[in-house]
């Protein structure tokens, strides 16, 4: 239980980092790309906006431990992460402003939440390729291991 609890907080701590890295680069890109308006509304609500990036971090990066854990098929992880994060980056980013919302345009807003998942799914195959190849390098360095190994005891 202290283990879970211990991996839980690891994996909510890296959400928050991923939060606040992808808030900053957000913001520097606007920085560097003549954004002055963007960032002066950044900068006036700057308590929420950050607060907001690191909940969605914690939705999207922290809701990755479900992948630990073998009580549920490898599609329902995936159904669960995505739901959990998008479950709260769309609101938060309708809440913030990082999305405008037009009560009127209805057609446009599922435009944005399209546009909001393919990203979503855009990025977790990313992380998916990445991890799949570092367990493909980690499991050829054990048979090596293991060869070698079985080598000594021959």
């Amino acid at each position: 239980m202290k283990n879970t609890i211990r991996l839980i907080m690891k994996y909510i701590l890296w959400g928050i980092s991923l939060g606040c890295t992808s808030f900053v680069i957000m913001c520097l890109s606007f920085y560097l790309g003549g954004g002055d308006e963007i960032l002066a509304e950044i900068f006036e609500d700057f308590g929420r906006q950050s607060a907001g990036a690191m909940l969605v971090g914690v939705a999207c990066g922290g809701t990755a431990v479900i992948y630990q854990f073998q009580r549920f098929s490898w599609h329902v992880q995936v159904i669960i992460h995505f739901c959990v994060g998008m479950g709260v980056f769309y609101p938060v980013a309708l809440y913030l402003g990082w999305i405008p919302f037009y009560p009127g345009r209805v057609l446009y807003t599922v435009f944005q939440f399209l546009v909001s998942c393919s990203i979503f799914m855009l990025i977790w195959a990313c992380f998916y390729l990445f991890n799949r190849k570092e367990a493909k390098k980690i499991n050829k360095r054990l048979r090596e291991l293991e060869r070698d190994n079985n080598q000594l005891g021959e």
